[in-house]
């Protein structure tokens, strides 16, 4: 991941671009120099730096700098030792959640990398009898015209919670008394908010649109999926 794609809809020049690989190579030199220093490197001048921050849409020089070393720097080190990969908003509908499981028609979709996962929960739902069904089609509302069948939860996998195929199925469930359930790496994006039960997976790599860099987050969704198994098994156990 490049700050070449993450800043790819604004025009940058020649200049500008140096400044960004500078502090990409190094934000922790940049933080201690400081913008002057950085500036003087760069063949550049401190109020430029300033105005560059400014038309990245941040606050100041020291934000584009951190932005820049927790979204683009730090995830290219090892980051497949995390623990806590996987957190539910809001916590209080994890209960129910479970409890609606053997009872409810859920309908499961990702497309892309996304889709990967999708099929891998619904192989899995499919061997412990929760009657789920695949939806690989992009498009909610057709998909609801061409099937008879009425579903009480539909199950979301996106990475970003924004791509186009998520929001579109979010627009469609607009008004119905539907459940939505979602596995996504962004707690703030627009698919987690419209969610009944957010699954929020961590997503080192949240700028990395293409898929391109080593990324633990779908393999994390594997595991925050077998974890809500797990839990959905001890609650049968101990209600039987």
């Amino acid at each position: 991941m490049d700050v070449e794609n993450i800043f790819r809809d604004v025009k940058l020049s020649k200049t500008e671009m140096t400044v960004l690989r500078f502090i990409q190579n190094d934000p922790e030199q940049c933080i201690r120099q400081g913008v002057r220093a950085v500036a003087e490197q760069c063949y550049s001048n401190p109020s430029s730096l300033v105005r560059l921050a400014k038309k990245l849409k941040f606050s100041g020089w020291l934000e584009l700098v951190y932005f820049i070393k927790f979204n683009i720097t730090m995830p290219k080190l090892d980051v497949t030792n995390d623990i806590d990969y996987m957190s539910v908003q809001p916590e209080e509908a994890l209960t129910p959640l479970l409890a609606s499981l053997k009872q409810q028609r859920i309908l499961i979709h990702g497309s892309g990398f996304s889709q990967l996962i999708a099929q891998y929960i619904y192989n899995k739902f499919l061997v412990t009898g929760v009657n789920a069904s695949l939806a690989l089609w992009p498009d909610y509302e057709i998909l609801e015209q061409q099937n008879a069948a009425c579903f009480d939860s539909i199950w979301i996998i996106s990475k970003s919670g924004r791509s186009s195929s998520a929001l579109n199925w979010v627009k469609a469930l607009e008004g119905k008394e539907i459940n939505l359930v979602c596995f996504t790496g962004d707690y703030q994006s627009p698919l987690a908010q419209a969610a009944d039960t957010a699954f929020i997976i961590h997503d080192p790599q949240k700028f990395d649109d293409d898929i391109y860099w080593s990324n633990p987050f779908f393999g994390y969704c594997i595991l925050g999926f077998e974890r809500l198994l797990k839990m959905w098994f001890t609650s049968l156990r101990s209600n039987s």
